[in-house]
């Protein structure tokens, strides 16, 4: 768990880019349906969602 937690703060206070780190796309929620879709229908791409916009990386799907 300490672990966690040490990734946690690092994502928090902006000393890892998590849609980099884990090779992911940032999306808002209100585009996780979409998102969803695309990843049930196969599409090879994943989507991190970032309800409260903190990456300022958000991008539409």
């Amino acid at each position: 768990m300490r672990y966690h937690r040490r990734l946690m703060e690092a994502i928090l206070h902006d000393k890892v880019e998590i849609a980099k780190a884990v090779t992911a796309t940032a999306i808002s929620l209100d585009d996780a349906p979409k998102g969803s879709a695309g990843f049930a229908s196969g599409v090879a791409k994943k989507y991190v969602i970032d309800p409260h916009g903190m990456t300022g990386k958000v991008q539409a799907v």
